[in-house]
């Protein structure tokens, strides 16, 4: 399997970022991060990420916040097909350190993809049939 982090994995454009925050269908909410996603016609799933500055202060924190959640991304891919993820930081998550931020996306992942399957077999069972 392939686990490089080309452009066809990320989210680019603007337009790309609007149509998940606009349309998200599937949350997973935590207090140091939020995952917003929506279903899209690819083959695989893409990540955003927007880490503010505002949320986590010291631009190495960023830095090392997005490396890793790009590292595990590339390899819960499989498990997350079809997603358009935005991946959005709130405060404290710069505190925490390379061990924990593995943990917590980890966790993040398989509750998002969880949600996911939960979003997909709702909509696939149709309308509720009314037998009164």
């Amino acid at each position: 399997m392939n686990l490089g982090f080309g452009p066809e994995h990320r989210l680019l454009t603007p337009a790309q970022f609007k149509n998940v925050f606009d349309g998200a269908t599937c949350k997973a909410s935590g207090p140091t991060l939020l995952l917003l996603s929506r279903h899209n016609d690819q083959a695989h799933a893409r990540l955003g990420l927007v880490i503010a500055k505002k949320n986590v202060r010291r631009a190495v924190d960023r830095n090392r916040v997005k490396r890793i959640a790009r590292e595990s991304f590339r390899h819960h891919r499989a498990d997350l097909d079809h997603l358009d993820i935005v991946v959005l930081a709130r405060k404290g998550l710069g505190e925490l350190d390379n061990a924990a931020l593995h943990v917590l996306f980890q966790d993040m992942w398989r509750r998002l993809s969880k949600a996911a399957d939960k979003y997909n077999r709702s909509r696939n069972s149709g309308p509720p049939s009314s037998n009164a």
